[in-house]
């Protein structure tokens, strides 16, 4: 058996030996690849719009569906597939007690999830809804009346109503494009149940061939009724969501195909042999166990051991850490009293340099004072001179003008005496 390997991956095929399988070894790395060749594909339409579809051949399609909102359809009907296959699935694996039912439940999962998402990520959208449309058929056809009718043993029900359910969404979705209810009905029978009727699955490994070449044949025929690729920005943003779909989902898909690849190399017979060796290795060690408990003494005894030897331990572990302490706050204590000291001559150090500024500012303030009061005396003694000088000249004509009006009267005296004598008897 083969297994479909995702858009992301490259499966290299191991053809092994019966009874193991083809082990699909995924390849990481073509995304970049797939990066590249989208961008050539959308260098033809960049810096214009996407070409629209000539629907006149197609009556049942309508000339009016939006593109984007069908990719967008597709893309949420691909995880929507996607979680119900996972859950009806897994859901089986761990309510069967049947190896092989378990494991086409896993083969289900991890074959139908893959397939769904590259037909629902083809580039053009109504292609990509014919194939997931004709995909999800098949699958139910597998599922009803195929060779999976009895693939899940009791569980078959649930598989076929999940089947039956994403057959009523996708049809759900092929409302949105087609004309009017007729002719979605006429859409399916024409395009989808041939499809089916001639290409069935054949095993849970769902390969298949692909409508896709037989749908664009028709619609060449019939006329362009496929949406050409997108912009660039379109194309980008496309490669965008499938990335974080795929990315979200492989460390379930690989995990999926690590528990299938153990199913393989470990056959259901092996699995119930190992667990019998368990069943007696466990017994061996209850035996082990009931031996032991027929020497409690020996063991007190290495218990008591055991706990000396832990104290004892503990003891040494604890004088060395006394001593260590011991060692480490002296050190700090010795550290601190070396800081002290060194910081007390700082600062006697810096008082005694502050004294001695402070005392040599006091000097050369005084010496200053004393030279300006020197001054001073020296100005105010030579004003005092200079005062007392103008005062002793003032002084002096003072008395001098005073003893020559005293001299003057002295003298002249006598005379205005005569004079008088003689002038004014003449008067009178």
């Amino acid at each position: 058996m083969g297994i479909s390997s995702s858009p992301l991956s490259v499966p290299c095929v191991w053809k092994l030996p019966m009874p193991w399988r083809e082990v699909s070894v995924f390849r990481p790395g073509l995304m970049t690849a797939t990066l590249v060749s989208a961008s050539f594909a959308a260098c033809a339409s960049f810096g214009r719009k996407p070409a629209q579809p000539d629907l006149e051949a197609r009556p049942e399609i309508r000339a009016d569906y939006r593109v984007e909102a069908l990719r967008t359809h597709l893309r949420e009907y691909s995880i929507t597939f996607a979680a119900a296959v996972d859950l009806t699935a897994s859901a089986i694996q761990r309510r069967t007690a049947d190896a092989t039912v378990a494991r086409n439940a896993l083969l289900w999962k991890l074959n139908a999830i893959p397939e769904m998402r590259k037909a629902c990520f083809r580039p053009e959208p109504v292609a990509a809804l014919v194939d997931a449309w004709t995909f999800v058929h098949q699958m139910d056809q597998l599922f009803r009346d195929g060779p999976a009718a009895t693939a899940f043993g009791p569980f078959q029900p649930e598989a076929q109503e999940v089947a039956r359910r994403l057959v009523a969404e996708v049809r759900t979705i092929s409302e949105s494009i087609a004309a009017s209810p007729d002719a979605r009905e006429e859409l399916e029978h024409q395009t989808v149940d041939p499809w089916v009727v001639a290409h069935p699955l054949r095993d849970l490994t769902f390969v298949r061939a692909s409508p896709i070449a037989q749908f664009a044949e028709l619609s060449r025929r019939r006329g362009d009724a496929l949406q050409s690729v997108g912009t660039i920005e379109e194309m980008m943003s496309s490669l965008s969501h499938q990335a974080r779909i795929y990315l979200a989902d492989l460390p379930r898909q690989i995990r999926g195909e690590i528990d299938l690849l153990r199913t393989d190399l470990l056959p259901p017979e092996f699995v119930s042999s190992i667990q019998g060796n368990l069943q007696v290795g466990a017994s061996a060690a209850a035996s082990i166990a009931a031996t032991g408990e027929t020497i409690p003494g020996l063991v007190r005894q290495e218990r008591q051991a055991v706990l000396d030897e832990v104290s004892r331990h503990l003891a040494l572990v604890l004088e060395a850490i006394t001593v260590e302490r011991e060692q480490a706050v002296g050190t700090v204590l010795r550290g601190f009293a070396l800081e002290r000291e060194q910081l007390l001559r700082d600062l006697d150090a810096q008082r005694r340099a502050t004294l001695e500024w402070a005392t040599t500012e006091r000097r050369e303030a005084f010496a200053e004072v004393g030279q300006e009061l020197a001054g001073t005396a020296g100005v105010l003694r030579d004003e005092r001179a200079i005062v007392v000088n103008d005062l002793g000249h003032i002084v002096d004509r003072v008395l001098l003008r005073l003893g020559l009006g005293i001299v003057a009267a002295v003298v002249l005296a006598p005379v205005i005496a005569h004079i008088y004598r003689r002038v004014w008897p003449r008067q009178s």
